[in-house]
């Protein structure tokens, strides 16, 4: 139970970059401050953020098949977590002007790099704390203090940062120096809570190494073809489509919310922590409904259950309603992102989990702009975002079509 609590403080830790700086409080900084317009300050950020992840796709099981060979999973991961804390401690120097506007997205991209490697490894190790019985619980877990950082650390924002007038240390909001703090908080939560896990729970295990770096590629197709396209292959293109339509709901989303229901900053974060409460609680009960039922269960069941509620959410005009019906997409984010990363566990054994997860980075990144892509191309030929967000709905639709046809899956 220790290796699964360290494991899962990692996620805990973690969550401070995505939420704060990646989504919510320093993105719109950016946005507001930073960029030339609010517009451009988005499509300069969803811009880096995709190019980042275009880069994890393409070396993603590259690093991570050299790490399996090498015995450099622990090594890899202590590595880029580091990194991507202290990338995101320069980021207090992004003043709110636009001559810091190159540096902000060169310094979030490197950050951001890093952080998405580091998930590459710390995802592969998994099976190494876990019995095949409970790798849904850990996963789940892992998820669900996730989630729970989320909030914490969104609360310690506003409180002490923003909803405030007695700013602590000194700091002043004169050039949003309460803002770029915010920043240092998240590399010191990141650092603190990722400690027991990256420097006590895990360790470098010794194996002989046989194969030459040049055997990657080689090992990578193995994994995919032998034949005929592999049962991981087959999950993975399902993956990647409802991976796409779960990135367009969580990068779109809040510009839908504001669009069509005109909501206040204020109202959007209160939004976001119903959504990571609700998707705690999703990633709690789907990891035990994972060991108990099987993990493509739990993911179709999720993805019919978002697609209706995602629908629904088309169709309200209710503000009141909206926020129930969000809070319902975020009870099923939560269990497909953790039985996912369970399927990918379970179909690799101890030896390849390193380009495995490799692989499995690249089928959420390599496509990941297409779902944002298509709701805005449909919303700007429709002139209705309504109708525009129905195309993240098709995505989850397809790859829910895929797993359906996939047998040899738990």
């Amino acid at each position: 139970m220790k290796k699964i609590f360290n494991f899962a403080l990692y996620d805990f830790a973690n969550s401070a970059f995505t939420t704060i700086i990646i989504t919510f409080i320093f993105a719109t900084y950016f946005a507001k401050q930073i960029a030339p317009s609010p517009v451009l300050g988005q499509s300069y950020w969803g811009w880096t953020i995709g190019v980042t992840g275009f880069f994890v796709a393409i070396i993603g099981p590259i690093v991570g098949s050299f790490a399996d060979k090498k015995n450099k999973i622990v090594f890899f991961i202590r590595c880029f977590s580091l990194l991507c804390i202290l990338f995101t401690a320069l980021l207090w120097f992004s003043k709110p002007s636009q001559s810091y506007l190159l540096y902000t997205l060169v310094i979030v991209g490197i950050a951001n790099l890093f952080y998405e490697l580091s998930l590459i490894f710390y995802n592969s190790l998994l099976k190494n704390i876990s019995t095949d019985k409970n790798l849904g619980k850990s996963s789940g877990f892992g998820f669900a203090l996730g989630y729970i950082g989320g909030i914490i650390i969104l609360l310690i924002s506003i409180k002490l940062f923003i909803d405030t007038n007695n700013l602590p240390f000194g700091l002043v909001k004169e050039e949003s120096q309460n803002i770029r703090a915010i920043a240092l908080l998240v590399s010191v939560w990141f650092l603190i809570f990722s400690i027991p896990f990256l420097f006590f729970a895990i360790k470098e295990k010794k194996k002989e190494i046989k194969k030459s770096v040049s055997s990657n590629f080689a090992d990578l197709k193995k994994l995919l073809w032998n034949k005929k396209i592999s049962v991981l292959g087959k999950f993975l293109i399902a993956r990647m489509l409802y991976a796409d339509g779960l990135n367009a709901i969580i990068v779109m989303g809040g510009i839908f919310a504001v669009g069509v229901f005109n909501l206040e900053i204020k109202d959007l974060l209160k939004l976001s922590i119903l959504m990571n409460i609700t998707a705690f609680i999703g990633a709690f009960v789907g990891g035990m409904a994972n060991d108990r039922y099987g993990s493509k269960i739990v993911i179709v069941f999720s993805l019919i259950g978002l697609i209706l509620s995602s629908t629904a959410i088309l169709f309200t005009f209710s503000v009141s309603t909206f926020f129930f019906l969000a809070a319902i997409n975020g009870l099923f984010i939560g269990p497909i992102q953790s039985a996912s990363r369970v399927v990918i566990t379970s179909l690799l054994n101890k030896n390849n989990q390193g380009k495995g997860f490799g692989l499995f980075a690249t089928s959420g990144k390599l496509t990941s702009f297409i779902g944002p892509l298509l709701v805005s191309t449909v919303t700007f030929l429709t002139a209705s975002q309504r109708i525009g967000f129905s195309a993240a709905i098709i995505l989850l639709l397809f790859g829910l079509i895929i797993l359906l046809n996939i047998r040899k899956i738990n």
